[in-house]
């Protein structure tokens, strides 16, 4: 069985591209439909982390490109303040 690596290698060591394309490689070796029904449920367990990366870094992008383009239309706004995992910590 493969082990899987912890949401800290998943998540915060990968930027967007590199998660994305882990996640597409698995997404990959779930497809073929060859692996052990354990590797099978560890690949599933990882791209689930990938995805919720993937996610997470997507929304913190999305949220900076709102400030850039509300400070461009003169809007005011709040100062984007991120914690250390990059999430907005105004709310």
């Amino acid at each position: 069985m493969m082990n899987i690596p912890s949401d800290s290698n998943t998540s915060d060591e990968l930027n967007f591209e590199a998660a994305l394309g882990k996640l597409e490689e698995t997404v990959r070796a779930l497809e073929a439909g060859e692996l052990p029904l354990d590797d099978a449920i560890a690949k599933f367990q990882l791209g689930m982390q990938l995805v919720r990366a993937c996610r997470e870094k997507l929304e913190v992008a999305e949220h900076k490109v709102e400030l850039v383009l509300a400070a461009e239309q003169g809007i005011e706004t709040t100062p984007f303040i991120m914690d250390t995992k990059g999430l907005n910590t105004n709310d």
